[in-house]
């Protein structure tokens, strides 16, 4: 199943023009007919316009199960941010709103509200060189959620472990094994290395957005002001918050070098963690959080960076698997994605320091 998505910025021919004061928003029938074969089981994005005057709109159209329950998801987390107690409406600014919603056999439409500005993606494309105020520009938008959503939980408790843990090492052992079933083993030491690293943390766990990447980030100009977080579809309560803030930081980095996310981590493996500049943007977003929240209480709360680069990392790629996001080749992906960082974690450049052929009793920490 395809999950592509066509987007366009530009304004629509006047065959397919949808003036939202028009038409009634319940019911907005799509004048783009049938989709090409392609695109079937995908989610379309068209920004609406009317004859006249700024976009007014964004309309998605999916075709399939996984974009249908995404558009679904959607719907459900702005609902329930829009009534959250510890929201403000100044960050509510930054978020669209739903302004239709219908589900019929053949798609799933949803209109949600336009934020402007332009695709960060977009702005790092033509400035590599301001990546870190860049990316501290989008770390600082979205720690309000994190800070605000927060509750800090213990990782000795074995459903947290499963959910962060076990549950998308599943997942990345189960494409190793019908893709490369030499990286198994490689896989089951990351296991066992992440448990032993993470139990007896106490970390916080927050409202996160689960695709928090620069094509998601609308900014105002050049100089990175947000104006905009869109497609909340992978969003959940109660998930690490620096998932969100270590993959804007290495999905930065992928655009700026022109590489693969499997390349830029397994590069940061090797040489001790994220770069000065990409520690300095974090630093930035975290700054009111210490204040908020309490630097005593963060200290309690750090996660060692190759842990927490090797968690967004798992996540991502076993999203993307679940989500069927990966491209037909699935092999060159892999060897682009998954087995870099595996190799480098059974080289001994994860965060704990040995290599795989230490004996399995070693990598669990069992006698």
């Amino acid at each position: 199943m395809s999950t592509r998505r066509a987007k366009s910025t530009a304004a629509l021919s006047s065959a397919r023009s949808i003036d939202l004061t028009d038409l009634p928003l319940g019911f907005i029938d799509v004048e783009l007919g049938t989709p090409p074969a392609e695109l079937i089981n995908s989610t379309k994005v068209v920004v609406l316009h009317p004859e006249q005057g700024p976009p007014a709109g964004v309309l998605k159209v999916a075709r399939g199960v996984l974009g249908a329950a995404e558009l679904r998801t959607q719907r459900r987390v702005l609902a329930e941010l829009a009534v959250h107690q510890g929201l403000d409406d100044e960050w509510r600014e930054l978020v669209p709103r739903i302004l239709a919603f219908n589900e019929r056999t053949d798609a799933t439409t949803s209109v949600e509200s336009y934020r402007p500005g332009m695709d960060l993606a977009a702005v790092l494309a033509s400035r590599a060189k301001c990546a870190t105020e860049l990316t501290a520009s989008a770390l600082t938008a979205i720690a309000p959620l994190h800070r605000r959503t927060a509750t800090f939980v213990g990782m000795d408790n074995i459903c947290y472990l499963r959910r962060w843990v076990i549950e998308p090492l599943a997942d990345v052992a189960y494409m190793c094994q019908r893709l490369d079933p030499r990286l198994v083993a490689k896989v089951d030491h990351l296991g066992g290395m992440l448990r032993q690293a993470l139990i007896g943390q106490r970390i916080p766990v927050s409202w996160t957005h689960g695709d928090y990447t620069p094509a998601n980030v609308r900014v105002a100009d050049a100089h990175g002001r947000v104006t905009g977080i869109v497609d909340w579809g992978g969003a959940r309560p109660g998930r690490p918050a620096v998932i969100d803030e270590y993959l804007m930081v290495l999905t930065v980095a992928c655009l700026v070098e022109g590489a693969e996310l499997g390349t830029v981590v397994a590069d940061r493996l090797r040489t001790g963690g994220l770069s000065r500049a990409e520690r300095d943007a974090l630093g930035v977003a975290r700054e009111r959080s210490d204040a908020e929240i309490g630097k005593r209480k963060r200290a309690n709360a750090e996660i060692d960076e190759k842990v927490a680069i090797l968690l967004t990392w798992l996540h991502r790629v076993a999203d993307l698997w679940r989500k069927r996001a990966t491209p037909p080749n699935q092999h060159v992906w892999l060897a682009a994605n998954v087995a870099p960082v595996l190799k480098a974690v059974a080289a001994g450049y994860g965060p704990l320091g040995y290599a795989v052929s230490r004996r399995n009793s070693d990598v669990d920490g069992r006698p």
